[in-house]
């Protein structure tokens, strides 16, 4: 019994310390969590998820310009509102998110629908430009829809802020889901 006591101590034991001691187990960030806050005070910032991931300004772009681009414009008769972010990836790729109107005025408190890019109307977009020269562009259109919500619109200041989702579809069929979309930027005429 002796020579048996001794290895069922040294476990008793061992599984006490395993109790007292708790681990602290790092948790992974979420996704979300990765996301600029939505403020509303033109600190130039973007973010969203792309079916699930993270999407924010990154790396240098292809773009001409910053890789963060905000633009409300009045040309031909109409307003343009433009809001462009593009990052380079590791194979030399660039993806981009885009939102934009044509003929569209916006203010404060607005809700757009993203829809077909056409006169009055606004769309939202991705798109993956190939290091080849090729891109695949995902779309909002008529059937495949979302929504910009402008909860800052100050055209002394020049400041639009707002949030976004939409789903976009390409010429195969597949959909990119668009979500939890925020921004808060100072825009150039």
């Amino acid at each position: 019994m002796r020579n048996l006591a001794l290895p069922i101590l040294a476990i008793f034991t061992l599984i006490l310390l395993s109790i007292a001691c708790k681990k602290h187990v790092i948790q992974p960030q979420s996704e979300l969590s990765k996301l600029p806050p939505a403020t509303q005070t033109g600190a130039n910032t973007f973010g969203c998820l792309v079916n699930g991931q993270a999407f924010t300004p990154q790396d240098k772009s292809i773009f001409e310009g910053p890789v963060l681009q905000c633009n409300y414009i009045y040309t031909a008769g109409g307003y343009y509102f433009t809001l462009l972010v593009g990052n380079k990836n590791s194979d030399n790729s660039v993806t981009g998110v885009n939102i934009e109107t044509d003929s569209l005025a916006i203010s404060e408190g607005q809700n757009i629908p993203l829809k077909i890019y056409s006169s009055g109307n606004a769309q939202g977009s991705y798109v993956v430009y190939y290091n080849t020269g090729g891109q695949n562009a995902y779309e909002t259109n008529n059937a495949v829809t979302g929504q910009l919500i402008i909860t800052k619109f100050d055209a002394i200041k020049q400041i639009v802020s707002g949030t976004f989702y939409f789903d976009a579809i390409n010429d195969k069929g597949d959909i990119m889901k668009i979500t939890n979309g925020r921004f808060d930027m100072q825009y150039t005429k």
